[in-house]
């Protein structure tokens, strides 16, 4: 593959979003892909470089941080793009904003990832009094870019999460930006007559390194410890002032790679105090390594899912709480000596070389992907696209009957049918689209699932010989229902077009048996369609089994009862295929417990 990288900085060394565009390029082209950067503070081949931008306030700050902004070039930028297979954007600036009209006029596939948490932007900024509405704003407006792009890389399950929570209409891909090889764990061999400690990462107000400072001053051990602080950054000067000031024993540097090793295989313990961190690579390598850490336990890091139990947890910003972690393995050497080779096979999943496996099946996904966009041009496509789009004039009768005929429904089944709802309140945890599957032993079993989700109105898909039937296919066709594709061409934009409308909120409902088999009381094989489109999604299933129950009066008939699961959400850390079998698999086990959870 052709592929292009836009990063606004590659040759920073202290920035996490540089260093993973670095190693990521390094590996793929190990495996015979072509990757250009397009970027403003860098030469050589292959890169194609832009200006730097001036910000008023804003580039002052950030060059504070060691950032700096390119200025959007569209020549350079069409050049970097001409006979690319996909362009991958690193962060939501300018260039990233201006080359995504480009590459869309270019009729060129694009993904992007999520590396800059808003977070850091407000403790950079020293904003933190109102960092509330700001987060709010600032994720908001990201939101303006990253809907423009389908597949969008996730460093980590935290941040994934955040952007779910913020409604964000992404497909989206846990990939950690990975652990070189070389992080490899080795005991400590050096002798010293100080217990070392070590910490890494840029010295900013985010990364919180003056708690580790005030924690080691509290310790009763601290004549006996040496903290090395490995990194650069704009809080170093006060950094040193409170290390004089609360007389601790502490040298600051910034290492090669090389260096870095070494530095971590010579210390005792790792700290990671960070309160923002999108994944918190720093300490992934040092576990790698073999050191135990403690690490800052806070809602705005993901590195806090390193730890193994709560002795190498601590209360953020708590120096009282890390004094006393630091204190258990300075008194327990033999389990810190015990738990160092645990940590260390603990971090066999974040290695590089899957990382590079797993970002080039996003890569590849997302060009086929694109590939299914350009599908709506052909007449095949087009026909069934109707089907599925309906024109405006069919969209509002539909949802006039819905809203019309939907709350009659609910008479009529209190009247008549008296069919008992379970666990409806568990609707109310999905947060924007979703998909809802049920068994199909009714044939008015998707009137029933539309109650449940009522006042949300359901997109239903149903076999096209549904559509034919007496009564029921009066209903299928009034409520908008769109029908399963025939063909790979259908199939590929049923999909895909309706992978769009959950992303964006919808609930699409699916019939994962099949054919309606009237009254069937067990469980048949379920078909990977309503799985594949969750996680197309990136949206939950919704399970709902509907069941049948002796009448207490009338001992010749049966009441039905509709149980309705708990969201199950994907597993975004697996590639699609295993991701789908999964979730299937979790769904399927979901769906034969409601079967006897009736209370």
């Amino acid at each position: 593959m052709v592929i292009v990288f836009v990063v606004d900085n590659f040759k920073n060394k202290s920035n996490g979003t540089t260093i993973t565009s670095q190693r990521f390029r390094e590996m793929l082209e190990k495996d015979g892909h072509e990757v250009r950067v397009v970027t403003n503070d860098h030469e050589g081949e292959n890169i194609y470089q832009l200006k730097t931008n001036f910000i008023p306030i804003v580039s002052y700050v950030a060059k504070k941080q060691g950032y700096t902004f390119s200025k959007p070039n569209r020549k350079v930028l069409r050049e970097a793009f001409t006979g690319a297979d996909i362009i991958h954007f690193f962060t939501p600036w300018k260039t990233t904003r201006v080359g995504l009209k480009i590459a869309k006029k270019m009729n060129i596939p694009t993904t992007i990832a999520f590396h800059v948490p808003p977070e850091s932007i407000i403790y950079g900024g020293n904003l933190n009094f109102i960092s509330k509405p700001l987060e709010y704003y600032i994720y908001r407006k990201f939101k303006k870019t990253y809907k423009k792009v389908r597949n969008v890389h996730c460093p980590s399950k935290n941040i994934a999460e955040k952007l779910k929570k913020r409604r964000y209409p992404n497909q989206l891909h846990i990939i950690s930006n990975g652990i070189g090889e070389e992080f490899i764990y080795k005991e400590k061999t050096t002798k010293s007559d100080k217990f070392k400690i070590l910490t890494v990462g840029r010295l900013a107000p985010e990364k919180d390194q003056k708690t580790i400072i005030k924690a080691i001053s509290l310790s009763k051990y601290k004549d006996n410890i040496e903290l090395t602080l490995a990194g650069i950054g704009p809080n170093k000067e006060r950094l040193q002032k409170l290390v004089e000031q609360l007389g601790v024993n502490a040298n600051f540097g910034f290492y090669s790679k090389e260096q870095l090793i070494d530095v971590i295989h010579n210390n005792d313990l790792y700290i990671h105090s960070s309160l923002v961190e999108i994944e918190g690579l720093s300490c992934l390598e040092a576990i790698s390594c073999g050191r135990v850490p403690v690490i800052a336990n806070t809602k705005k890091s993901a590195a806090a899912q390193f730890a193994l139990d709560n002795r190498s947890l601590f209360k953020g910003e708590d120096s009282e709480d890390l004094k006393n972690k630091i204190e258990y393995w300075i008194e327990n050497e033999d389990e810190r000596k015990k738990m160092e080779l645990k940590y260390s096979e603990s971090t066999s999943k974040y290695k590089l070389s899957y990382s590079i496996e797993r970002f080039t099946d996003f890569l590849k996904e997302a060009i086929n992907d694109h590939k299914n966009d350009n599908l709506v041009e052909s007449k095949v496509a087009k026909k069934y696209i109707k089907r599925i789009n309906k024109g405006r004039i069919s969209r509002t009768f539909s949802s006039l009957f819905y809203y019309l005929v939907v709350p009659i429904l609910m008479l009529f089944n209190k009247a008549y049918l008296r069919v008992r709802f379970v666990n409806k309140k568990n609707i109310k945890k999905v947060k924007g689209g979703a998909v809802i599957i049920s068994n199909h032993v009714h044939s008015l079993d998707s009137v029933l699932s539309g109650l449940v989700a009522f006042p949300k109105k359901v997109i239903f898909t149903s076999m096209r010989t549904n559509f034919d039937l007496p009564v029921a296919g009066l209903l299928v066709r009034a409520l908008g229902a769109v029908p399963t594709p025939e063909g790979l061409t259908e199939n590929r934009v049923f999909f895909n077009e309706l992978s769009k409308k959950t992303r964006s909120g919808r609930f699409v409902h699916f019939f994962p048996e099949g054919e309606l088999i009237q009254g069937d009381t067990e469980l048949r094989e379920f078909k990977r369609g309503a799985f594949k489109m969750a996680v197309d999604s990136s949206v939950p299933i919704l399970p709902i089994r509907i069941t049948f129950k002796d009448h207490k009066k009338k001992k010749d008939k049966k009441r039905m009862v509709v149980n309705v699961g708990k969201p199950i959400m994907p597993d975004f850390t697996l590639n699609t295929k295993m991701a789908i079998n999964k979730l299937r698999d979790q769904t399927i086990e979901s769906m034969h417990q409601l079967g006897y959870k009736m209370n």
